[in-house]
């Protein structure tokens, strides 16, 4: 009877440890989210096929379309919505760079001469040349590109490399 009662106990234990778990992980969850907006920019854990769908799209952030305490719904640049577990996010980028103005506004009393926001030119073109990708070249690189391009007649990528010599300027 005595072992009987003890393994009640553990089973008990183990049973009130798992509920104790899910509500403070529904309260951090409750208190990571109170800031999201629908469209912000997300940053993928390594190593799963949504992080993977981003490298494959030249993107560097998935776009939140919604969530709830156990899933988050998010779109990779593919089109699609996709119901993804919370162990995917690494951070939310847009509400973290909000929080961050918000602090600096507080702390010095007038706006920032930053954006609350992300800007739309964080993401990548995709495009490479010779290996290399357009919106990592430098100045000198996008004037050699920018001429062979042009001697090739390829004036996709001639507006491509035009657009990122605007970065320089």
């Amino acid at each position: 009877m005595m072992i009987l009662g003890i393994i009640l106990g553990v089973i008990l234990l183990i049973v009130a440890m798992i509920g104790v778990g899910g509500s403070i992980q529904d309260k951090n969850r409750r208190a990571r989210c109170k800031n999201w907006k629908i469209g912000d920019k997300l940053i993928l854990n390594r190593g799963n096929e949504y992080y993977e769908t981003l490298q494959t799209k030249h993107k560097k952030y998935a776009v939140l379309e919604g969530w709830s305490l156990s899933d988050l719904y998010i779109n990779c640049g593919d089109g699609y919505v996709s119901k993804v577990n919370w162990s995917v996010l690494n951070t939310n980028k847009s509400a973290n760079w909000r929080q961050n103005y918000d602090e600096a506004k507080e702390v010095m009393g007038c706006a920032p001469n930053f954006s609350s926001g992300i800007g739309e030119d964080s993401e990548s073109t995709g495009k490479k040349i010779d290996g290399k990708p357009i919106d990592l070249m430098n100045e000198i690189e996008c004037e050699v590109y920018l001429k062979k391009a042009l001697d090739a007649e390829d004036y996709d990528t001639a507006e491509l490399i035009k657009k990122r010599m605007e970065k320089f300027r």
